[in-house]
């Protein structure tokens, strides 16, 4: 089974990596740490004179034992224990039995098993700490991504109750309830604003085209106007997140109103950007008896969130809706003083 690698540089990394994935491999190169260790031996052989040498030889074993593995590091220590009593002994090729080159030996082999069982140890206890604190990452990744996706949910929530209390407010013909509700619209949407800073994503911005795409697609796997019965023209315009919001609210409207409409029937969503103003257009075609939006309060009040006009028309063969606003999102209205609140 191979080990692990890990606390290296990038490049060394990548290099371990790609050891372990080749059969043998990493037993190869225990025998190349080996052989380097024999050339450094033989270069500094005149310094340390014709005797046992293992000094050269721990390197090896410690590189072998730390990017290798314990077996690898095993085959090193066997190796470089060969060579230098074989070949690096006051007499090659023969058993020497004096008691220096006894000790030597025993003391190489000793201290290099020791090594390995340390850093074979430190490799596994690292290996679990790095484990360990990938699954821990991927939970808190996991969970920050939750996180996410309920504040932006409960943004948009909090902008459609906003749409709704407008609507009602819009509707309510007691002039003081109307004012209250309208103070309550307000102050959600404010609200709702505030929460989205809080995300961190207040200024972000999304492609109306795919954004349309997608809800389309969404709308039409619920029972909404097939997906193949909608065009969509937003060319690369990106919209705030509260403008998505409130466009994707009228589209999902206006898309389940259609479902109810002869098969023949189709829709074009068009998005323009003319400058400091943005005009959506949902061109409803295909049958005379195509129906116009069922909740037009909702849409007026959406229109009138977005600081810009509805204007909704029919002809002889379809109906369309217009929402012209500004492209920059629009200061939240100003609250007028009552007696009571909602909140």
């Amino acid at each position: 089974m191979t080990a692990p690698v890990f606390s290296l540089t990038p490049p060394s990394a990548a290099v371990m990596a790609r050891l372990q994935s080749i059969p043998g491999a990493r037993y190869w190169a225990a025998i190349g740490l080996v052989l380097v260790a024999l050339g450094v031996r033989l270069t500094v052989s005149s310094a340390m004179g014709n005797g046992y040498g293992y000094t050269c030889f721990y390197p090896a074993v410690i590189l072998a034992a730390y990017w290798l593995g314990a077996r690898p590091a095993l085959l090193a220590t066997g190796l470089s224990t060969a060579i230098v009593y074989a070949f690096l002994g006051p007499v090659p090729l023969h058993w020497n039995v004096d008691g220096k080159g006894l000790v030597a030996l025993a003391f190489f082999l000793l201290s290099s098993l020791l090594l390995i069982h340390i850093l074979s140890t430190i490799r596994t206890q690292f290996a679990l700490l790095a484990n360990t604190h990938a699954r821990v990452e991927a939970l808190a990744t996991g969970q920050a991504e939750l996180f996410h996706e309920h504040a932006q949910r409960t943004t948009d929530h909090l902008q459609l109750i906003s749409a709704i209390l407008q609507l009602r407010a819009r509707e309510e013909a007691d002039p003081m309830v109307s004012r209250v509700l309208t103070n309550a619209a307000s102050r959600t949407l404010l609200i709702s604003r505030a929460h989205r800073e809080f995300t961190g994503n207040p200024d972000s911005r999304i492609p109306f085209e795919a954004f349309a795409r997608k809800l389309v697609q969404a709308s039409a796997s619920r029972g909404g106007l097939a997906a193949d019965k909608v065009r969509i023209a937003g060319g690369d315009i990106d919209v705030p997140l509260e403008h998505a919001t409130a466009l994707g609210l009228v589209l999902l409207e206006y898309l389940t109103t259609l479902k109810s409409c002869a098969s023949a029937t189709s829709l074009a969503v068009i998005l323009a950007d003319d400058g400091d103003q943005r005009t959506l257009n949902l061109v409803a075609a295909g049958d005379i008896h195509v129906a116009p939006p069922r909740d037009i309060p909702l849409f007026e009040a959406v229109s009138e969130q977005l600081g810009g006009e509805l204007l909704i028309t029919r002809g002889a063969t379809g109906c369309g809706v217009r929402i012209s606003f500004p492209a920059t999102i629009q200061p939240v209205q100003t609250w007028e003083p009552v007696a009571v609140s909602l909140h």
